[in-house]
């Protein structure tokens, strides 16, 4: 998943690293005193705390390329942080519930890069304010 553009699909790398391991089969879940009553899931938390820093990041972009789609895009991010809060509230454990947890962020993630992200690279290439490369 790229869109040619180094500082974009570094996030999106991260995500596919983190989700990687925040779901393999060998890491356990800690919580702070030990015992998960379903309340605060750390994994969708830490999910949510990842993509949050870097919505941050492609929104000082977009405003610094005068992004035309700034809005629409930065709605997007949001759908995603609200999917994940009400995730949070639902009681959703990325332990026991890890396949919805997994399909939602991914699901998002191949929608967003195809319909947002890709676009994003292409205005700031072409207004060079980011250039393409590895």
């Amino acid at each position: 998943m790229s869109t040619g553009v180094r500082e974009i699909d570094a996030d999106i790398e991260g995500l596919c690293f983190l989700m990687a391991r925040i779901f393999d089969p060998l890491v356990e879940c800690r919580r702070c005193n030990g015992v998960c009553d379903h309340s605060n899931c750390s994994r969708i938390a830490a999910i949510r705390a990842y993509v949050q820093r870097g919505f941050i990041r492609q929104d000082t972009l977009m405003a610094d390329a005068a992004y035309p789609l700034h809005a629409d895009h930065q709605a997007e991010h949001q759908a995603l942080l609200n999917q994940l809060a009400a995730m949070t509230e639902a009681g959703l454990c990325a332990d026991r519930d890890r396949q919805v947890v997994r399909e939602a962020v991914n699901r998002w993630l191949a929608r967003h890069h195809r319909g947002f992200d890709r676009l994003l690279a292409n205005w700031t290439v072409t207004r060079r304010v980011l250039s393409p490369g590895p």
